[in-house]
């Protein structure tokens, strides 16, 4: 059975900080798991093209997060998807 979850920290998913506190000693395990998986960066902006300039989310700056389907099927005991 997967833990609950904390709410994601960024808009795109789970923080360096947050999979650090929900997988403990599995972090490095997780690591090797998403490796080569599409994962997000949270730059804390977003482009406009209409202004042609980027434009603050509120957001971050968060750096790569992972998406939070990603993490459960980790915990799950699943396979990547990609």
């Amino acid at each position: 059975m997967i833990p609950a979850l904390p709410e994601p920290d960024c808009r795109y998913g789970y923080t360096a900080a947050q999979l650090e506190a929900v997988l403990g000693d599995q972090v490095d395990a997780f690591g090797r798991w998403i490796d080569g998986q599409t994962m997000s960066i949270c730059d804390g902006a977003v482009y406009d093209p209409e202004s042609r300039v980027n434009v603050p989310t509120g957001c971050g700056p968060h750096g790569v997060v992972a998406y939070g389907h990603d993490l459960r099927r980790f915990l799950a005991g699943r396979r990547p998807l990609d």
